[in-house]
């Protein structure tokens, strides 16, 4: 019995094998299919990608041109209605304009005055600064005046 024992483990070990063998097959065989469906996938992806970034740059260039037609209408529009006078907008840009510059000559008229009353104000302490500055002066005359007519009198005294 011993040897149908040993057979038997022996077939059931090769069976075993044998399966795990064919198990590992079958995963290979899939991973490598699935490998070139990805592969496949992303080709198409890129060329998809490829194709729509071209569509988008054909579009682009589309709004690009249109924007430069109504660019180019525009400023047309623009210079037509400088040549209007009848045109409601140039009126407005012109008030606009004339009223900035009234605006700003007031704005400069006032800073002007503002300086010019800093100044007298400055030259009115430069006056008295100086009004001082002679009294001082004076003051010291005077001082040095008696100075010397005490040292004459200490002088003559010896």
């Amino acid at each position: 019995m011993n040897n149908k024992f040993s057979i038997g483990v022996v077939v059931a070990i090769v069976l075993q094998v044998s399966g795990f063998v064919w198990w590992i097959a079958q995963q290979s065989q899939t991973i490598d299919t699935l490998k070139t469906e990805v592969s496949e996938l992303t080709a198409k992806s890129q060329i998809e990608k490829e194709v729509m970034l071209t569509k988008d740059v054909e579009q682009l260039r589309k709004e690009m041109d249109q924007i430069k037609v109504d660019i180019l209408e525009s400023l047309t529009n623009i210079d037509d209605a400088r040549v209007s006078e009848d045109n409601r907008l140039g009126k407005y840009t012109d008030e606009r304009v004339n009223n900035l510059g009234d605006y700003l000559d007031g704005r400069l008229q006032t800073i002007t005055d503002n300086i010019i009353a800093e100044f007298k104000k400055h030259e009115e302490w430069w006056e008295i600064n100086d009004q001082d500055i002679e009294d001082i002066y004076l003051h010291i005359d005077v001082q040095m005046q008696s100075i010397e007519e005490k040292l004459k009198e200490l002088g003559d005294g010896h």
